[in-house]
């Protein structure tokens, strides 16, 4: 994970030393889509318990940037949630309740590749920034047993696909993968014990942006 983060900033720090000084244009964007959220080991002091999954779930993002013609900056906001499914630990399998979610604040940089058709525009992308991620669990004897959120380093690499429909309209056909730094939960009734997990998501949305 640690690689992935570093490799993200330096791509970002690529991207400003590349871009143009002057802008084609301003320009908005959303985007809705799933979010399918790998599986997560947790760990408490630094030992590894056992391992959940989750469900399909969904996202939506929001975004404000600028075109410089063949590179983008934009920052963007994005909020994804999964249900949780099931717990393995000590070989047993058991399923679970509640949700994961995540609200993230990014810059991102994409590079659009000029291609023989003007309609279809590919493009490349690299994202910093800073997540929430907030877990409820629920267990079916114990109840509650996690209640609690933290806020860590998040990064992302984009790919995809921009159909022009008009001079303003752009039509996005996109895949994300998504993840923070492990965020720690506090354990209801633990005593203040902690657990570590990972969050990391590969996302598939449907976006468009607008240009003035």
């Amino acid at each position: 994970m640690k690689n992935r983060m570093v490799f993200a900033l330096i791509a970002l720090a690529l991207f400003f030393v590349a871009t143009p000084a002057m802008a084609a244009g301003p320009y908005v964007g959303a985007q809705v889509g799933a979010v399918f959220l790998s599986d997560s080991t947790f760990s408490i002091a630094g030992i590894d318990v056992g391992d959940a999954k989750f469900d399909t779930g969904f996202g939506f993002g929001l975004a404000g940037g600028f075109d410089y013609g063949t590179w983008r900056l934009e920052g963007e906001f994005a909020y994804r949630v999964n249900d949780n499914k099931e717990v393995t630990y000590g070989g047993t399998t058991d399923p679970i309740g509640g949700d994961i979610s995540s609200m993230a604040l990014m810059v991102n940089g994409y590079y659009d590749f000029k291609t023989v058709s003007p309609t279809f525009v590919p493009y490349l992308g690299v994202g910093v920034g800073g997540a929430q991620v907030s877990a409820k669990v629920t267990d079916p004897i114990d109840g509650t047993v996690i209640d609690d959120s933290d806020t860590g380093f998040a990064y992302q690499f984009a790919a995809g696909v921009g159909i022009v429909a008009s001079k303003q309209l752009t039509i996005d056909l996109g895949y994300k993968y998504f993840a923070t730094t492990e965020p720690s939960f506090e354990v209801l009734g633990g005593g203040g014990i902690k657990m570590d997990a990972e969050y990391g998501s590969h996302n598939l949305f449907l976006g468009a942006r607008y240009s003035f």
